[in-house]
Order: C-alpha cells, then structure tokens, then sequence
C-alpha cells in the first residue's frame, strides 16, 4: 500500500495540503500588509510607487483567497468520502481529542475570510491616486488586519500544529483497514475527479523531491525540525538572503504537493 503525496491516497493530499497552507499562511503574515511609503526625504514619497505596491498587493491578495478557496473545496471533497472520514474519525479515540486536522480547517477558514475582507475593504480606489488617498489605504488595512488577521499565538503555534498532523498522518496510516487500498481503480470518474491532486496554483510545474538541490535538502531537513531561517544560515554556514530565499521556495513547492517521502 502506497501512502505517497502521489494524488492515488486521498488522505495523504488532504493533509500535505493542510501542511502546506499552514506554511503559507505562518510565511504570509510576516509580507502582506500594506506598508507606510519610506523614501528618502530630499525626494518625497512618490504617488506612482505606493500605488505600484498596492496594485501588487492586491494581486497577492486574490491570488491567496483563490488558493484558499481551492483548499476550502479539496477538504470539503475529499472528507466527504466515507473511507476518509472513518479514518479521520477514528483518530479521536486514539488521540482523546478532537483531530488536528480540524484545527488546521479553522486557519483555512480565517485566511479565506481575512483575504476576502481585504479585497473588498481596499478595492476598487475611487478618485485620484494620491498619497494621502494611499495612506488611507494603509489604515484601510492595518484595521482589516486587527480585526480578521492573526494574532502572535495563533502563527506560533502552526509549526506545532504541523508536527502533529504529520503524526496524526502517520496515525491513521497505521490504522487502514487491511483491505484500503490507495489507488483510484473501480472508483466513479467523479469521485476520482476528487481524489486528484488540486490545481498548482502558479503554471510553475513543481519538482520531485529527488530533484532538489543538495542545500534546498539540507535546508527542508531543518526545517522539519524548526529552525528558523536565521539558525539555519548560522548553521549551514550561509548568507541568511540566501537562505530565506530557499525557505520560501520549499514552502511553494510543498504548497503544490511535492513532498518527500515519510
């Protein structure tokens, strides 16, 4: 029985996908507010960059919503089928709590409900795009992101959270039935239409983790074990750019769900 991210295992795209958006969502916190203009004094702030950098962030803004919206249909799909739900379910005995993949849903849903606010609260510009018409923008935003965004405690514990979903994963593994097997044959097209790995969300075709680089693997290693970007740069003896610069493209391609094998 193969539980590989292959697109055959429902299961396991359900939670390499929750692992995933969880990374998005720990990485995205720290990049996608709109920010005060800061230029040097002797030029001014310049209307055509502030807006440049709304437009940016407003195009980030759909982008995020509409890959929460496809993770919000590939958990609604796959949970639906009675194999997946069994297994699931069964989790709550073992672990005497509720399943960690629930608690991942719940960042699904605020990112959703966070990216949506923001796209309505920040668009369409009506007048001229000036800099104070920008910088009301700004409050626009700072507003949005107290009252929907997330808090310190909530984005510290993800990586937590994700420890225990691969366990939870690991859990429910063990715990097939003997006669599971995770491959889409007899299956009705429709329900192998749910099984399937969702869309990428960029035309980037993702890499095997076979093909990555020596350092992207080292760097995913210590990852796995919580190192921050900063630790790991120290570590491997790295420029810490360099190094955060591969964090987030780990972080993407496990978004489109390539990753290694357990």
């Amino acid at each position: 029985m193969t539980t590989e991210n292959t697109g055959s295992d429902p299961v396991a795209v359900l939670y390499h996908r929750a692992i995933g958006d969880l990374w998005l969502v720990q990485d995205r916190h720290m990049h996608d507010r709109l920010t005060d203009p800061c230029f040097p004094a002797e030029r001014g702030p310049k209307a055509t960059e502030c807006w440049a950098n709304f437009d940016s962030l407003i195009e980030t803004y759909r982008w995020l919503l509409g890959h929460f919206d496809e993770s919000a249909k590939l958990n609604r799909d796959l949970r639906q089928q009675p194999q997946v739900g069994e297994l699931i379910f069964r989790t709550r005995a073992t672990q005497r709590r509720q399943p960690y993949i629930n608690d991942a849903n719940l960042y699904l849903v605020k990112s959703r409900k966070l990216y949506l606010y923001l796209l309505e609260g920040l668009a369409p510009v009506k007048g001229k795009r000036t800099i104070k018409a920008y910088l009301d923008k700004v409050d626009d935003c700072r507003a949005i992101w107290m009252k929907y965004g997330f808090d310190i405690e909530e984005i510290e514990a993800i990586p937590g959270l994700i420890e225990n979903l691969r366990n939870e994963f690991a859990l429910i593994d063990v715990d097939r039935k003997p006669n599971f097997t995770a491959t889409q044959q007899d299956q009705p097209k429709e329900q192998q239409a749910k099984v399937a790995e969702p869309k990428k969300p960029s035309g980037k075709a993702g890499r095997r983790f076979k093909d990555w680089e020596q350092d992207e693997l080292k760097i995913h290693e210590l990852m796995e074990k919580g190192m921050k970007p900063q630790a790991i740069a120290a570590k491997l003896k790295k420029p810490q750019s360099y190094v955060s610069k591969k964090v987030r493209s780990i972080r993407a391609i496990i978004v489109r769900g390539n990753v290694p094998k357990q």
